[in-house]
C-alpha cells in the first residue's frame, strides 16, 4: 500500500511540528520555571504534560523532516 503522503507533504509536516515543538519549549520553558518554583503537585503534572507534548512534537519533526529526504531519494520520478 503507498503512503499516503508525498515526500514534500511529509517535509512540510515536519518542520511545522519541529516549529511546534520549538515554540512549546519556548514558551513553556518560562512558566514552568514559575510553576517550580512552587511545589505544588498539580503544578507538576502540567509541567510534565507539557514537556511531554514538545518532545513529542519537536521528535516526530525531526524523524518526519529525515524520512521525507529518504522519501524524496526513493520516490519514483514522473519525469518520462
Amino acid at each position: 500500500m503507498p503512503p499516503r503522503l508525498t515526500a514534500r507533504q511529509m517535509f512540510v509536516s515536519g518542520v511545522v511540528l519541529t516549529a511546534i515543538g520549538a515554540t512549546l519549549a519556548l514558551v513553556t520553558d518560562g512558566w514552568l520555571a514559575l510553576l517550580f518554583g512552587s511545589a505544588d503537585f498539580p503544578h507538576a503534572i502540567a509541567g510534565t504534560i507539557a514537556t511531554l507534548l514538545r518532545e513529542i512534537a519537536m521528535t516526530l519533526g525531526l524523524v518526519l523532516v529525515g524520512v521525507s529526504l529518504l522519501a524524496r531519494i526513493l520516490e519514483p520520478s514522473s519525469k518520462s
